[in-house]
């Protein structure tokens, strides 16, 4: 009996370890404890200044979402359609328009 209860306690033992090995490798992974750690901020382009991208007339920014270095727009077409714009963040160029229209 005593053998077993010994074998049960290193058993428990064993995965605690394992437990707190598990936790450190996935802090140790992710981009914000790597910031955390080491005490610098994310690294953050240079700006870029004004880009002038013109709409179409009676269009309107329907929303804007930021992803992976980009900035996708939706800009509200006024005849119905839609248009979906990429730009580069880093260096504010524009990397392409979707342009989605209403079928006739």
């Amino acid at each position: 009996m005593r053998a077993l209860q010994a074998l049960v306690v290193s058993m428990a033992v064993l995965i605690f370890i394992a437990m707190g090995f598990l936790v450190y490798g996935l802090m140790t992974r992710t981009d914000l404890a790597d910031n955390a750690v080491s005490g610098h901020p994310p690294v953050v382009g240079q700006g870029f200044g004004i880009i002038d991208s013109a709409l179409p007339a009676g269009a309107a920014i329907a929303g804007a979402e930021v992803a992976e270095g980009r900035i996708v727009v939706r800009v509200q077409l006024a005849g119905g359609g839609e248009e979906i714009r990429v730009f580069d963040l880093a260096s504010g160029a524009a990397m392409g328009t979707l342009r989605l229209v209403p079928a006739p």
